[in-house]
């Protein structure tokens, strides 16, 4: 009796965990995969500022690699199922970043089944580091040219990756982007073109026809490098306020993060009053970033104000004059009269 009635306890308790387990598990899930995205996001957005792949992708690529970080091969820390290379005289190759490798078991498709094999993936010290590792490869490898020509467009850029191979699984772009469009993965795909205005002069005061000097500092927030050679300019949207140049072109590169300071020579109105200048950077023919402005205010100098009123004086004594000479020849004409 006493053993049916521990056996009874057992079962009992066996159920009520197997029923808390279908109860809790989705939310855990659901909440693990939301506690990844927040972990890798930033990784992500990341390695899009340094080697331009999108961020959309590269966290699609490792939530399928890994189901949402919960197998990134063992310790080996790899969300993106990168293997290492053997040469043909046999040294295994992991790149600049990966610290070594390990032997794993994975499925590849042969072209009409899934066949399980054993294979060197590259190991890495942290998950900052296969992130880096993931964009360097896309970035660099040749077999990734074409997908580099459509890094403005997330699915385009995964059909093209996954056709130079990147997995063997025939479904793979498919499965990717029903991810990105179904989690709008997109929101954490920065802009080619983008800019943060950091500082910048404040209202000034100057005299009529004076030269003077304003500057904008401003960080390149997209994930495109601002380039002479590629049409990149600050752009003069209020010409008529102020005399200065229609746009001015960079004169060095700007990559992602980096501050740009520009500094610019400008003209005063010949006119007393208050003026503004208006500029943004622009891409060819596309206006990006904030608008940046600065109000000039154009006063009188004291001895602007001192030679007008010498002028006036001088003119009301010519007038005076003028009246007193007149009236003195008319004078002398009577008396001789």
């Amino acid at each position: 009796m006493r053993a049916n009635y521990r056996m009874r306890r057992v079962l009992l308790s066996g159920f009520i965990i197997g029923i808390l387990c279908g109860v809790f598990t989705p939310a855990l899930r659901a909440q693990d995969g939301k506690a990844f995205l927040e972990q890798a996001a930033p990784f992500a957005v990341q390695s899009q500022r340094e080697f331009g792949v999108p961020a959309s992708v590269t966290l699609a690529q490792a939530a399928w690699e890994t189901g949402r970080g919960v197998s990134p091969i063992g310790e080996a820390k790899n969300y993106f199922g990168i293997k290492a290379a053997v040469a043909a005289d046999g040294a295994v190759n992991v790149g600049p970043i990966a610290e070594g490798w390990v032997w794993a078991w994975t499925k590849e498709w042969d072209g009409a089944r899934y066949v399980t094999r054993r294979e060197r993936f590259r190991k890495y010290r942290t998950m900052q580091d296969s992130f880096r590792d993931h964009g360097l490869l896309l970035a660099t490898a040749p077999r990734y040219a074409d997908a580099r020509g459509a890094l403005d467009d997330p699915r385009e850029f995964t059909r093209r990756i996954a056709a130079a191979g990147y997995a063997t699984s025939p479904t793979y772009a498919a499965d990717l982007i029903r991810l990105m469009d179904a989690e709008n993965l997109y929101q954490y795909d920065l802009p080619r073109n983008d800019a943060q205005l950091l500082a910048q002069s404040e209202t000034i005061t100057v005299k009529p026809g004076e030269i003077f000097q304003i500057y904008f500092d401003t960080q390149n927030t997209g994930f495109g490098t601002w380039s002479p050679t590629a049409n990149y300019a600050l752009v003069n949207l209020a010409r008529e306020s102020i005399s200065t140049p229609q746009a001015i072109v960079i004169d060095q590169l700007v990559p992602p993060e980096r501050v740009k300071r520009w500094a610019l020579t400008l003209f005063a109105p010949q006119t007393a009053g208050t003026f503004v200048t208006v500029w943004q950077l622009r891409h060819g023919d596309n206006a990006f970033g904030p608008r940046m402005t600065i109000q000039i205010t154009v006063r009188e100098s004291a001895n602007y104000t001192l030679w007008m009123g010498l002028a006036f004086g001088a003119a009301l004594l010519a007038l005076g004059g003028s009246g007193y000479f007149v009236w003195a020849r008319r004078k002398k004409n009577s008396a001789r009269l």
